[in-house]
């Protein structure tokens, strides 16, 4: 008993050494500001609920040329300027309510204890030579760069550590899972999305912290642990639809399980209830056409074109439209040069060989992985905006990029260790550097230019009603990729857009920097070396 209390007050040490050496490194390459409309609506909203005070822009009662979703958008993110007449005024943005109360604590921690101000840096043209840029920066909230500069980081040096923990619930041992906790951080697109606060940061915490539970449940057979596996998996629900993508494969895993017998009706009761209940709270509150939210006339029927400001054209383009559309976004999505998941973060390629090492032991569970993905690429490929640029890489698959990492701690055990490694020092070695490419500068401003331009990666080509436009070489080729000008960009005209840099000064920020990954790496490596059992080797402390 004292080695397995041993080893669980290691797990946990280990677990929040984690959590506070990802979430220093995400903090301290964090830009501290929003890049889409999406991310806008979101911290509108959560100011909203933080403050309970409508948008000035808001008018009560009137008609739908006065009172929008989007208030202040502009022409470029809503030029045909449609909108709903709001019921409820704090809510009346095109956000998730659920999304927004994630970024509640955030915004409401600096708006009553004023830890950022306008005054804490005021960006000049030493910091940049765009004044037009400079002018930006200086009129962001306080608040909202606060949520930027923490919001990501949490959640996902979280999901990184409960990553952690999953692979313990896998039976790999103590070292790989670390190992495959600190690639899932910073050599996958994780790194990336650290720098924003798009709604698919907190989903996959919760869609990673529902597996949790359910690996538990499966491990120790208690349907105590489905409570909470619902429970995470219907809040992803309400911040995101298409987290159902992960329901679902799980909900009829427990059928077939129920059909051999191996488990109980009332189980399947468990997993459905608060699911069930999420839907409606979803149909109530965070849905585009919800009565709590918007009054829509009864001759009207909710378009999502009209939520996202009118009809869309020229967005969205396949490599030949003619031919087989669907195969072309699901090829893009995976091997596209301008968006595909195995050319941003190289070392999921591995599951070409890590899948079948994974599945010899786990042939259910292996199918369950895979379905997550199959899901996702195919729910996303039939997307009008499939590749959901300019975000970095395909945002879209951002919740399934750690169950495509999980087999990999079957190869690490199974195959030979001085290889694995090596290749995983590789291919790691590669995402850190097109992590780096991206949170070291500004890409959406200084290499994809403003809507509408003639300059960067839109000003390829500008058509259609709509000036948001994406020219099929920038999703197909190397040449006008944005990784490759990402790249390119670092090592040749470099402006860093790193925000506690330009807040410290370089000498400052790197003494505290190193000063806290020294401390933390200290501690961690004294909680290593007293590794006192595997969890390969050991039984969990339930079944002593």
């Amino acid at each position: 008993m004292t080695l397995v209390f041993e080893k669980n007050r290691d797990i946990k040490k280990i677990f929040f050494l984690i959590f506070g050496i990802v979430f220093i490194v995400f903090v301290f390459t964090s830009d501290g500001h929003r890049y889409t409309m999406d991310e806008d609506m979101g911290a509108q909203m959560a100011l909203g609920m933080t403050t309970l005070e409508p948008h000035p822009d808001f008018v009560e009662g009137g008609t739908e040329q006065e009172s929008k979703i989007f208030f202040h958008m502009g022409r470029i993110h809503n030029p045909h300027n449609t909108g709903f007449v709001c019921s409820n005024a704090i809510t009346c943005f095109g956000a998730q309510v659920a999304y927004s109360a994630t970024e509640v604590p955030f915004i409401a921690l600096n708006h009553y204890f004023h830890i950022i101000t306008s005054d804490t840096h005021v960006f000049s043209t030493d910091d940049f030579p765009d004044a037009h840029y400079v002018y930006w920066r200086n009129s962001e909230n306080p608040d909202f760069v606060f949520l930027e500069l923490f919001y990501a980081p949490f959640f996902l040096a979280l999901s990184a550590a409960i990553f952690f923990l999953v692979c313990l619930e896998h039976k790999f041992t103590r070292q790989n899972s670390i190992i495959l906790s600190f690639v899932l951080a910073f050599s996958t697109i994780i790194w990336a999305y650290s720098n924003t606060s798009l709604n698919v940061v907190p989903t996959t915490f919760f869609i990673l912290l529902g597996y949790l539970f359910f690996k538990k449940f499966r491990r120790l057979n208690q349907n105590k642990f489905l409570l909470p596996c619902s429970a995470a998996f219907a809040f992803a629900f309400l911040i995101r639809s298409d987290a159902i993508l992960f329901i679902v494969p799980i909900w009829i895993f427990l059928i077939v399980n129920i059909l051999k017998r191996n488990l109980k009706i009332y189980t399947l009761l468990v997993y459905s209830i608060p699911l069930v209940f999420s839907y409606f709270v979803y149909r109530l509150f965070s849905s585009y056409d919800s009565p709590l939210r918007y009054i829509i006339p009864e001759d009207r029927t909710l378009k999502s074109s009209e939520v996202l400001g009118g009809e869309i054209t020229g967005l969205v383009l396949w490599s030949n439209p003619n031919i087989f559309p669907m195969l072309a976004a699901t090829v893009g999505l995976l091997f596209a040069p301008g968006v595909g998941l195995f050319i941003f973060a190289p070392i999921l390629l591995t599951v070409f060989f890590s899948f079948p090492d994974f599945f010899r032991k786990n042939k259910s569970e292996c199918l369950l992985l895979s379905s997550f993905l199959v899901l996702n690429v195919i729910y996303h490929a039939d997307m009008s905006s499939w590749h959901g640029l300019v975000a970095w890489g395909p945002r879209y698959l951002l919740m399934v990029v750690p169950f495509l990492l999980i087999p990999l701690g079957a190869s690490l055990e199974k195959r030979n260790k001085k290889f694995m490694l090596l290749l995983i020092l590789t291919l790691g070695a590669l995402g850190v550097l097109f992590n780096l490419a991206y949170v070291v500068q500004d890409i959406h401003w200084f290499l994809w230019s403003v809507p509408g331009s003639h300059t960067g990666l839109f000003g390829l080509h500008v058509l259609g009603n709509f000036d948001y436009y994406i020219h099929d070489v920038v999703l197909w080729t190397f040449q006008f990729s944005q990784l490759t000008h990402s790249i390119s960009k670092m090592f040749t005209v470099l402006q860093h857009d790193i925000y506690l840099l330009h807040v410290f000064g370089t000498s400052a920020y790197l003494v505290i920097f190193v000063s806290l990954l020294s401390f933390l790496f200290y501690l961690f490596r004294r909680v290593t070396k007293h590794n006192l059992v595997t969890t390969k080797n050991s039984k969990p402390v339930e079944e002593q």
